[in-house]
């Protein structure tokens, strides 16, 4: 980094000798050759040269810098529109005025219209506004960390360089498709159906009243209660035959991972816009569990962790499953992008960990007919091979036979 300051200071010492230098060789020119040719040639670059020495001494001044990223939640492959905006209090009016965002990396940002930064003609303005659009963000937290202005001459004799520290992260979340919602049916490979599970509370039936509890829905307050008596309550309702749902997903590496968090998070999306009882479970080298997901808040914060989740599985999933105690009366939907040989040993014995196992493995288009094929069943586990085009009828897949 020192280096780097070295190399920029030569260069500013160097072009400035050259406007000294250029501003000597046309005065003496113009003092020994005399005539009118010399002297219009001399006091025709003096302003230039005036200016750029003043320019050269000048510090550069930027305040009241700010970025405003729309829309405030975005979603894999998106475009952000950023705006960029500054004001320059430097003494000298800037002839041109060049601002562009630094460390952004082209693998990871794509600029629309190629635009990475943005010309000024300023003069004596002093407010500025840069708009540039980012396309097909990737998933994950960005940070735009620090914009770079620069203050040139007439002839770029004289460049002024200013990085201004600016930091705005933004989230950029999984894309998620509207799923077409039904009640899961668990077929057995003996042909048989097992159960019919109900992932949503029927909220038509009320059948008592309970203490509020943290995570209740503000629509299952029940509000004569709390007229009377001035406590929260919360309403009750008709259990079916089972509502109890454990999404995991496998953060083993794969091609097909990003599809694997798009699956997981539509999956959730939809339970919980029907009032499902659902948790669920992320195992890598951190493991992440919630017991339940009821509210909105509750569900954003899952969105955020999987904005950000990356395939770094430490501890086997098969392995981390077996001691999950929560999945004895709970349906589990496991969502992978590989069915190994492990993975494959834990479905066979599914029914010791839960009570059913539904396992979607997400698979390219190109490759889904010959998986299709090799189709596998277990005595209550079902897997079910998948493409990214197919997300939408999931649950209508685990009712085929």
């Amino acid at each position: 980094m020192n280096a780097r300051k070295v190399i920029i200071g030569m260069k500013r010492g160097a072009r400035f000798l050259m406007v000294v230098g250029l501003l000597a060789l046309t005065f003496c020119f113009a003092m020994f050759q005399g005539g009118f040719v010399s002297w219009f040639i001399f006091f025709t670059l003096l302003p230039f040269l005036l200016y750029s020495l003043l320019l050269a001494m000048v510090p550069v001044r930027i305040s009241k810098v700010e970025r405003e990223i729309v829309p405030s939640k975005l979603q894999r492959g998106g475009k952000a529109k950023v705006t960029v905006r500054f004001r320059n209090h430097t003494l000298l009016p800037a002839v041109f005025l060049l601002v562009r965002e630094l460390d952004l990396d082209e693998r990871v940002y794509r600029i629309a219209e190629g635009r990475s930064g943005q010309l000024f003609f300023a003069g004596w303005r002093r407010s500025f506004e840069w708009t540039y659009e980012l396309e097909n963000l990737h998933r994950g937290e960005h940070t735009l960390s620090a914009l770079e202005v620069t203050v040139t001459d007439f002839f770029g004799w004289v460049r002024k360089r200013r990085v201004i520290e600016q930091r705005n992260t933004f989230l950029v979340y999984p894309h998620t498709v509207e799923m077409n919602y039904t009640s899961l049916q668990v077929h057995y490979d003996q042909g048989a159906l097992a159960a019919r599970y109900a992932i949503a509370k029927d909220t038509t039936l009320v059948t008592g009243v309970r203490d509020y509890q943290a995570g209740d829905r503000f629509s299952w307050i029940h509000w004569k209660s709390f007229a009377k008596n001035g406590e929260l309550r919360t309403k009750e309702f008709e259990d079916r035959q089972s509502q109890k749902l454990f999404v995991c997903i496998d953060r083993t590496a794969s091609d097909q991972f990003e599809e694997v968090v798009e699956l997981t998070a539509s999956m959730l999306h939809s339970i919980v816009a029907r009032n499902g009882d659902v948790a669920f479970l992320s195992g890598g080298e951190s493991r992440v569990f919630y017991p339940a997901i009821r509210t909105e808040v509750q569900l954003e914060q899952i969105m955020q962790y999987l904005a950000i989740v990356r395939c770094d599985t430490g501890l086997p999933l098969e392995q981390l499953l077996r001691t999950e105690r929560e999945l004895n009366s709970a349906i589990l939907i496991l969502v992978t992008g590989s069915l190994t040989n492990d993975l494959k040993a834990f479905l066979m014995n599914g029914f010791k960990y839960a009570r059913a196992v539904i396992c979607f493995v997400v698979v390219a288009k190109e490759q889904y007919a010959s998986y299709k094929g090799a189709s596998v069943r277990f005595s209550n586990s079902k897997v079910i091979y998948i493409t990214k085009e197919m997300f939408s009828q999931a649950f209508t897949e685990v009712n085929k036979p």
